[in-house]
Formats: structure tokens, sequence, C-alpha cells
């Protein structure tokens, strides 16, 4: 039987960490082959700064400097809707019968893999190989620990743990280089050149985002799903010598503050970025999450009102807000 690696993402831009996994992948498990599978539209992730053309195009471009058993599956770009893995898994088992299939998986999504869409039935349809990420602990959730395996069977429903990577590299951190107008290592000549000719990721001459970070779209989501209130996004690159963007936001109590600023933390982490520092009184009356170039304030209405920090940097460019959806809360 045919034995199928699946690593999906949204390869917003694939680079040299995206292929050092693929490469490892292919060693470790055996694989007859190893498939890049990019997301349409992520539940738990903001929506990717380029297009489903851009990145199509630029893992075609990629792929010709991979070891020829890496391939991409459109499967998921070609689907309408929100990206789920068991919908993904369905479709194969069905296009595909006797493959055998393994998701290959970074610890930050095993963290999160419980709560994936029919997490049971995407067991039953494939195993799993989980390569440590740095910042993320390579922790086994409890369900999960009697699947785990030193070596893969090629049975469904099995996890075995890959050994890291070494070139540590993170999507997020390239888009930041790129937007500064900087080709950082670790980029594929290819997709660099693709990038300057599609002018992607870059800021305009202004200094305004061509796009909405997605980060910010993920901060939004995450403090509307604890029912935060008055949300503004303040642009103040240029402004401010200490970051580019505040995120405002109101909860009804100090309860629901820290509340708003767990899932606040909990869903940039899911993305790969954790906090530079977290500050707030002992109450919950104000929260700050340090993200850098993103500081997240979460105040009671009193504090917020008090201090005023939105009319301090009121000559910042307040940005539009991303249109409320569903929070499906699973993969």
């Amino acid at each position: 039987m045919k034995r199928i690696g699946l690593l999906g993402g949204a390869f917003d831009p694939p680079h040299q960490g995206h292929l050092r996994l693929a490469e490892r992948a292919l060693a470790c498990l055996e694989l007859d082959e190893l498939r890049l599978v990019p997301a349409a539209a992520s539940p738990l992730k903001a929506a990717p700064r380029a297009d489903a053309r851009q990145r199509r195009a630029m893992l075609e471009a990629w792929l010709a400097e991979a070891p020829p058993q890496v391939v991409m599956d459109p499967l998921e770009l070609d689907r309408p809707g929100l990206s789920y893995t068991v919908d993904t898994l369905e479709a194969l088992a069905a296009r595909e019968p006797g493959a055998v299939w393994i998701l290959v998986l970074g610890s930050d999504q095993l963290a999160a893999f419980l709560r994936w869409k029919a997490a049971d039935r995407i067991l039953e349809l494939a195993a799993l190989a989980v390569c440590p990420r740095p910042g993320f602990p390579l922790e086994v959730p409890p369900g999960l620990q009697a699947r785990l395996r030193h070596r893969w069977s090629g049975a469904p429903g099995e996890l075995v743990l890959l050994p890291s990577s070494e070139l540590e590299l993170g999507s997020t951190d390239l888009r930041k280089a790129l937007a500064q107008g900087a080709l950082p290592k670790g980029l594929p000549a290819s997709v660099g050149a693709f990038l300057l000719r599609e002018n992607l990721y870059r800021k305009t001459e202004s200094g305004a985002r061509m796009t909405l970070d997605p980060r910010l779209a993920t901060v939004v989501e995450a403090a509307r799903s604890k029912k935060a209130f008055r949300i503004r996004l303040m642009d103040v690159h240029g402004i401010a010598s200490f970051t580019d963007t505040f995120a405002f936001m109101s909860g009804g109590s100090d309860r629901q503050n820290r509340a708003i600023a767990e899932a606040v933390e909990d869903q940039l982490r899911l993305v790969g970025e954790r906090p530079i520092s977290m500050e707030g009184d002992a109450g919950g009356a104000w929260i700050l999450l340090d993200y850098g170039d993103l500081i997240v304030h979460v105040m009671d209405e009193e504090t917020r009102r008090h201090y005023d920090l939105e009319g301090l940097w009121a000559q910042g460019r307040e940005l539009e807000l991303p249109p409320e959806t569903p929070h499906p809360g699973i993969h």
C-alpha cells in the first residue's frame, strides 16, 4: 500500500522550514509521497495575506527545488468554505482507496488537536506524526497518550514523534521582514522572485498596510468570542516609536477582562505568536499584551475613559474591523 504524508497549512509564504519538515517526514516515516495541502480558509486562523492563486503559484515555484516525492494537492483550495481536515481525509480516502495516510503536524497543532472537527474520525482515517516547534513544548495531550508509538507501523490512529527539523522558521516572522522590504534568509529564491513581482506583504509608500494583519483579525475574533465590546484597531506606524498597532477593547467586569485577554493570548499562540510581556493590575481592570509591533489593551470602561489612550493616539489611523462571523472554535 502507498504511504502518503499530508502537510497542511496556509503556506503564506512557503519557506525552507516547510522543506526541511517535508524532507524529515519522508525519511523518518518511509513515505512514498509527501503532499502539501494549502488551506483555503482555516477555522482556527485568520485569512492568509496571499490569496489562493498567489499561494498556489508560490508552491508550484517552490516545488521545483523540492524532492520529487513532495507534491502539492490543491483539494482544499478548490473546495469552497472552511478547510476541515476531516473533510479532506474523507475525500482522499474515497478518491484513493487503499492508500495509507499520515498527518504531519507541528507541536503547536497537537496541543489543539482534540478540538478539531471530528478528531476521532480523523484518527480512524490517518496516523499523526508530530515535529517540535520552538516555544511549543512537545507535550502529548492525555487523550492521545495511549496512541503514542516509538515507530509508526502504518496503521491509522497511531501517534509518532519526529525529531526537530533544525531550521526553525515561521511565516509570521518572514512576513514581518518582507513588510520592511527585505528578502529574509530561509525564503526560496523562486518564492522571493514571485513576491517581488507581486509586491506581496509589503507596506505601501505611506506606511499603511496593504491588507489587515492576520493577527489583528485573530485578536478581534478572540475578543468577540468572549463578548468584548467597543473594539478598536489603531494604526500608529510612524507615530509611535515602540509599536505599529494598538488594539483596544472593553469587558463588563474584571473577570470578563481576564477571559478576553486569555482568549486573545490562546488564539495568537495557535498561530505561533507569544507576547513579549503581559501586564495588568491585580484585579483585572486593565490588562496589556505586548507583541512588539502589536499591543492589546483590555480595559473596563472606567479605566478606559480615565486614561483615554485612544485620544492620546488620535493621530493614528483607525482600521476597519473584519466582519463578524460565527466562531467555530474547531479545525
